[in-house]
């Protein structure tokens, strides 16, 4: 069984660094997938690009409200890849910042994710370029200027709700992550080839300046492509429900990256029960503070009974919306609240794959939730297939592009000076 050579960063050997001696016990096979997931990334770009031929027909072909009804629909998956980018960037740099030894086995795929940031901004551009130059205000009606000149509260808030503004911040926005994203990902490749135990130290440090940046970023690109929606709407804990959902959702698809991984025969001895049971409380955490969060906007709205902010859930009581309302009650947080509080859930990587497949699909009927109701005119249930194929496609593109991702490097950051911490990980609660 091949080894992988251990050398320290000024390139004598160093037995004594327990990293590199971990180091040498890692085969090969178990941390390199050279041919990656291939297959299932051809599948998947096959799925997106079908669905979102189909949606266009489809746009066409339903009514006055197809367009709308296509584009919220692509919204919605657009909405679903950038929660799940983010999400790994938050968590890349909050284990980084924690410097949490077992997150060494882990660490990787997250790194992986966030660096298609780039690749989300690519499908950002039809939303933009569609709003902006074709459909004029059909998801922002604040862009409608006919229907909005006489409207007080968007001429109110025109400082901030202006297509100039918005425009500028979404690439100021993905300016941002991308550099975050693309350069701790480069630290860690780097570390791959020379060993130098100080990249390690310069991720931490630019973690912990990034954490700001992020938080501030993702509230506001949350109002942006979210509640401004509906301009008469808002919510002081919109930023914080918008970074819960998407930290729920990254954990969940590196449950299922990691999980394949698995089935294909890698990562033996290096991602263990205990890691899975590690993940398994993460997504048990996310799953309680996004219903936490989202309970405390429903009751705070509900116990002041203001009507611009009450709006936003009489809207959504109606018109089959209330059905996607119960749903997340008992999908999003009690059924897998339930499951996730057994042990042997958490240590069984092809039961945790389950519920985190579940939890995906509820995010999905989360984000449904938010956007749909914008598209006046039409029930929910009515043409349920263009909602269905507008959400896959650029959503199955960017899974097309993270199982391409899997093989691009090996599976875990190889030299990371903590890895001995991860390989030797036990989970004793």
């Amino acid at each position: 069984m091949s080894q992988i050579a251990s050398r320290s960063s000024h390139g004598h050997e160093d037995h004594a660094e327990p990293h590199v001696a971990a180091r040498a016990r890692l085969s090969e096979a178990a941390v390199r997938f050279p041919g990656g997931l291939g297959t299932l990334s051809a599948g998947l770009w096959f799925v997106g690009i079908v669905g979102l031929i189909a949606a266009a027909v489809g746009a066409m072909s339903t009514g006055e409200h197809g367009t709308a009804h296509a584009l919220a629909a692509y919204h919605v998956g657009f909405l679903f890849a950038l929660g799940l980018s983010l999400g790994c960037l938050g968590l890349t740099m909050i284990l980084q910042q924690f410097n949490a030894g077992w997150s060494a086995a882990i660490r990787r795929q997250a790194e992986n994710i966030a660096s298609l940031i780039p690749l989300v901004f690519v499908l950002f551009l039809p939303i933009a370029i569609m709003e902006i130059a074709v459909t004029h205000g059909k998801l922002f009606h604040w862009m409608d200027t006919h229907h909005t000149a006489h409207d007080p509260v968007i001429q109110a808030k025109s400082g901030y709700l202006n297509v100039g503004r918005w425009a500028l911040c979404a690439v100021v926005f993905f300016a941002v992550w991308t550099f975050f994203a693309l350069k701790l990902r480069g630290f860690s490749i780097r570390q791959d080839e020379t060993g130098d135990k100080w990249l390690t130290a310069k991720a931490r440090r630019m973690s912990s300046y990034g954490l700001l940046i992020f938080a501030l970023t993702t509230a506001f690109a949350s109002f942006d492509w979210l509640m401004s929606m509906d301009p008469h709407w808002f919510s002081t804990m919109f930023g914080v429900y918008f970074f819960a959902g998407s930290m729920m959702s990254c954990i969940a698809l590196i449950i299922l990256v990691l999980g394949v991984l698995r089935m294909k025969g890698k990562l033996e001895g290096v991602v263990t029960a205990d890691h899975f049971h590690d993940l398994g409380k993460l997504l048990l955490s996310f799953t309680i503070f996004w219903a936490y969060v989202t309970f405390c906007q429903y009751f705070l709205i509900w116990y002041s009974n203001i009507p611009e902010e009450t709006a936003f859930y009489n809207l959504r009581s109606h018109s089959g919306y209330e059905v996607l309302g119960v749903t997340l009650t008992f999908g999003h947080f009690i059924i897998p609240f339930v499951v996730l509080l057994f042990r042997e859930v958490k240590r069984n990587y092809k039961l945790l794959m389950a519920v985190a497949a579940w939890q995906l699909v509820m995010h999905s009927v989360d984000l449904l939730f938010m956007v749909r109701p914008i598209v006046q005119g039409v029930r929910f249930g009515e043409h349920v297939w263009l909602d269905i194929l507008g959400l896959l496609g650029p959503l199955c593109i960017f899974l097309g592009f993270v199982a391409w991702r899997v093989g691009s490097a090996p599976l875990v950051p190889i030299k990371d000076p903590r890895l001995h911490e991860a390989l030797a990980h036990k989970n004793y609660v």
